[in-house]
């Protein structure tokens, strides 16, 4: 009986033409953090969410705070019982966050199931553009290893924060560099006639094995050597 009653409703739906709307929580493509040049400086999010088919729309978001972290959710409306058209489109939002950040406090925002940190005074700390990398060893006993890096900063405002070296496995050295940027309303190196690019001399260490084949991984980068 209640499986006649469904389908009854469902038929009733399309035949009286009515639409119904549910709420999902919008997919997010890529996430800035920036602030102004008030004092104090307020924080904003620059966002892009998806819309995964033409009965999907932007409604709305929220933003609530617990502490250091700042949870933001954004929804889409979809609507149900009718023909949609598998066309993916992007909706860009900015976003108060508010000005009560202590500089040099890290925080947390996690928009839906995506999370970003950033550390207040320093507006974004994000993996930096690696152009080449090599690997050199040095006349030592044993040989101490190096990856020299060519990386990019994308303003005169960006400059190294810091760098991790891991081992995954025997064979394999994960090297991630990330960038920080310290202020907003900052050129880009080339208006500046300035070199945006830097150098890095990483050590990896001495623990290799002769003749044996290894690969290292910086940000998105691969390069394998012999020992």
């Amino acid at each position: 009986m209640f499986v006649i009653l469904a389908a009854l409703l469902i038929l009733s739906i399309f035949a009286t033409g009515c639409v119904i709307k549910v709420k999902d929580l919008a997919p997010i493509h890529d996430i800035d953090i920036w602030d102004d040049n008030s004092s104090p400086p307020q924080y904003f999010l620059y966002v892009v969410s998806g819309e995964s088919t033409t009965c999907s729309e932007f409604d709305s978001y929220n933003v609530t705070r617990a502490g250091n972290t700042i949870r933001v959710e954004i929804f889409n409306l979809r609507s149900i019982f009718e023909p949609c058209g598998e066309i993916y489109s992007y909706v860009e939002h900015i976003i108060p966050i508010g000005s009560d950040f202590i500089p040099g406090v890290n925080y947390t925002v996690e928009i839906n199931d995506a999370t970003v940190n950033f550390v207040a005074g320093v507006i974004m700390i994000y993996p930096a553009l690696i152009l080449g990398i090599e690997i050199r060893a040095d006349q030592s006993l044993p040989s101490q290893y190096f990856v020299y890096v060519l990386s990019e900063e994308h303003s005169t405002c960006d400059q190294l924060d810091s760098y991790n070296v891991t081992r995954a496995g025997n064979t394999t050295i994960i090297v991630d560099i990330f960038n920080r940027r310290c202020c907003t309303g900052c050129p880009d190196p080339d208006e500046m006639y300035d070199d945006n690019y830097a150098r890095h001399k990483i050590p990896l260490g001495s623990d290799f094995v002769p003749s044996m084949n290894y690969t290292v991984e910086v940000n998105n980068v691969t390069e394998t050597f012999v020992a």
